[in-house]
């Protein structure tokens, strides 16, 4: 049945910045199956896959769901820089729309979204999803994040299979790419989900640091530590069950950056909602230290 659908795909020609690549007529109108979407815009593409997008002052590395570059090796190395040239020509530094599954982030603190960039088609404008389109040019390959089968898996596996069967990309040569390996999802992470603490470091861009969140409180006696690591901007997510309801705890957060004389801001907050915000400043050049003691946070 699979094959059939795939086989009955209907492709259209996209220009994107004088390449052309194919897509599918049954692509266009799939924007309409997500209620919510968040704005953003492309501030860096770091390969076909991963981009840091900013969205408001939120400034997240977005992974593109389910997509799957081949390993940085001979003969796939000419799909991949294909691959980050489309998407940087499509998106870097241009408005997009994010849409997501039952999952939000990765184990790596990366959205794991949708990405959709608006295009002119036949005098009309319409929403492309930048996962489809580096599927069925064959660029790289689906990979179902987990058993739940999101809203869109049935049409990235059409356009993996349209792709196969006609040999495009990746798939016209001799020999299977071996995929890039990805972070797992927070299986407990869902959209719903209103126990998030997320510690967001900006500053200047591309400073690399590291450090660590911890969190605990004394009743239950409960503490989580997380080792933190990345390069600005970057955002790092806890997740917290019902038993930190209403509960007093204590938050340190201690982020170093690699070089001296960087500009970085480090802030926290719970449910979106700030709790404490640093800066680098004379005296700690490269280093922000975040002390709560006794906080607390309700859901109402």
């Amino acid at each position: 049945m699979l094959a059939s659908l795939a086989i009955s795909l209907t492709p259209i020609v996209l220009d994107i910045s004088g390449e052309e690549v194919v897509y599918a007529r049954e692509f266009v109108s799939l924007k309409a199956s997500f209620r919510e979407m968040e704005e953003g815009k492309v501030e860096r593409i770091d390969d076909a896959a991963h981009m840091d997008v900013a969205i408001g002052m939120f400034y997240p590395r977005v992974r593109l769901i389910g997509v799957r570059l081949p390993r940085e090796e001979s003969p796939f190395i000419p799909y991949l820089e294909r691959a980050t040239t489309l998407m940087e020509n499509a998106l870097l530094d241009s408005d997009v729309f994010l849409s997501f599954d039952a999952f939000r982030y990765d184990s790596d603190s990366n959205y794991l979204s949708y990405l959709w960039f608006p295009y002119e088609l036949e005098g009309t404008e319409v929403m492309i999803s930048a996962n489809l389109l580096l599927v069925m040019n064959g660029l790289c390959d689906y990979v179902p994040e987990t058993n739940f089968k999101g809203k869109l898996h049935e049409y990235m596996e059409q356009a993996k299979h349209y792709a196969k069967i006609n040999r495009i990309g990746i798939w016209s040569e001799d020999e299977n790419p071996e995929t890039s390996l990805e972070a797992r999802i927070h299986t407990s992470e869902k959209m719903a989900s209103k126990r998030t603490l997320s510690i967001t470091v900006t500053g200047d861009f591309d400073t690399a640091y590291s450090g660590y969140i911890d969190i605990q409180r004394s009743y239950p006696n409960t503490k989580i530590r997380q080792e933190i690591r990345g390069t600005i901007p970057h955002v790092h997510v806890i997740e917290l069950d019902e038993t930190w309801d209403k509960a007093c705890f204590n938050l340190t957060v201690r982020v170093y950056t690699k070089s001296k004389g960087k500009d970085m801001t480090v802030t926290a907050r719970i449910n979106n909602k700030l709790l404490a915000s640093s800066s680098t400043g004379p005296y700690s050049p490269d280093r922000v230290l975040l002390f709560l003691l006794s906080a607390q946070y309700s859901l109402d």
